[in-house]
């Protein structure tokens, strides 16, 4: 790759950020917005209620109930493959596959350097295009992780539905006692290892192909829910602001509590992508500044001062767009707020200014 080729690729990168990092700010300002107010309009309409029975009054309602899970009239879930069994509403079985890996970067010079390791992973990884070879993975994993759910899983007097179910949590993981009883070795090649069932030799490390098997499953004895009542079963809840209510809480929670959950979800993604839209505008900024940094390196003892200058450039510039960016978007979606922000960022402005006429005037003075 030519010199100028590669400060022109480090422009053209530095603007594809600023318009990702500036997109996604946008976007978050309107999305948390219209997320909370569904929440608010759900907090508002829920109705919270027993699970003991089904009361036809609260019929298409939203409904906040708790209360054992009864798994009596379930079917016991049995790994079609690894014969291993659980009495609970979910289960899964989880394949990992040791593979190698491959980390490139492009160095000063623009050339690709490759790092290789081996590790397990969930995933088939594709070593046709390693950089490398002699560093080949399977083409094929023998078996796929799956996930196991109940039918007739009870919350009192309710039955949870198969989209609920799936979103309980699998933490209890099988012992090996457990699998020793139930597997029974019977696929060759594979044995019992501790919480696995895998094909790794009972000497030395696993090799690249080797294959294990962990069975997880919930264990939950209670659970709480809020979503609308459809006859004895839940369905989701759409607000008119499109935000989707439909949530199962592992435990003895009332309506309030499972409502403050989404709260906290909503404002902890705000500020994830806050931040993330707010990094990607000062490395696309410090991208665009790459070509000045290049050239004062070739300069003794000054690249390192204008690297300095232009990172710190860049962070404050990031941070200055990207606040204006949330205060034009707080301006189309709750513009009380906005006005406060644009206040304070000209507030900053007029100091900065006050400041710099201060500084010329002691310099004159001298």
């Amino acid at each position: 790759m030519k010199k100028g080729d590669s400060i022109f690729g480090g422009i053209i990168a530095g603007v594809v950020m600023i318009i990702i990092g500036v997109c996604i700010l946008w976007y978050n300002e309107g999305r948390t917005v219209k997320t909370q107010k569904g929440i608010n309009e759900a907090r508002d309409q829920y109705v919270q209620v027993k699970s003991d029975k089904v009361d036809s009054k609260n019929e298409e309602k939203l409904i906040a109930t708790n209360g054992k899970l009864d798994l009596s009239e379930a079917s016991e879930l049995v790994d079609d493959v690894f014969n291993v069994k659980a009495a609970s509403a979910k289960m899964v079985r989880e394949v990992e596959m040791y593979q190698w890996e491959e980390s490139c970067h492009t160095d000063d010079n623009n050339n690709k350097q490759c790092s290789y390791k081996k590790d397990w992973n969930d995933r088939l990884i594709d070593s046709s295009d390693f950089q490398k070879s002699g560093h080949e993975n399977p083409t094929e994993m023998p078996y796929e992780s799956k996930t196991y759910l109940a039918n007739n899983v009870k919350l009192g007097a309710f039955t949870l539905p198969e989209n609920l179910i799936d979103d309980l949590s699998t933490k209890k993981v099988k012992t090996t006692n457990e699998l020793n009883e139930e597997y029974a070795n019977a696929i060759e090649g594979y044995q019992v290892r501790g919480e696995y069932v895998t094909n790794q030799s009972a000497e030395g490390g696993p090799e690249v192909g080797n294959v294990r098997i962990k069975f997880k499953y919930n264990d939950a004895t209670s659970a709480s829910v809020l979503a609308v009542q459809t006859g004895n079963t839940f369905s989701k809840y759409v607000t008119k602001y499109d935000t989707k209510i439909f949530r199962i809480k592992e435990g003895t929670h009332t309506g309030k509590e499972i409502i403050q959950d989404l709260v906290d979800e909503n404002n902890t993604l705000k500020w994830i992508l806050r931040i993330l839209g707010t990094i990607l505008v000062m490395l696309g900024i410090g991208s665009i500044f790459s070509p000045i940094n290049k050239l004062a390196g070739w300069i003794p003892l000054v690249g390192g001062a204008v690297g300095l200058v232009t990172g710190l450039v860049s962070i404050l510039a990031g941070l200055a767009v990207s606040l204006v960016v949330i205060a034009i978007a707080w301006f189309r979606f709750r513009p009380l707020l906005s006005i406060s922000l644009l206040v304070i960022v000209a507030i900053c402005i007029i100091l900065l200014f006050v400041l710099k006429k201060k500084n010329k005037n002691k310099a004159e003075a001298k």
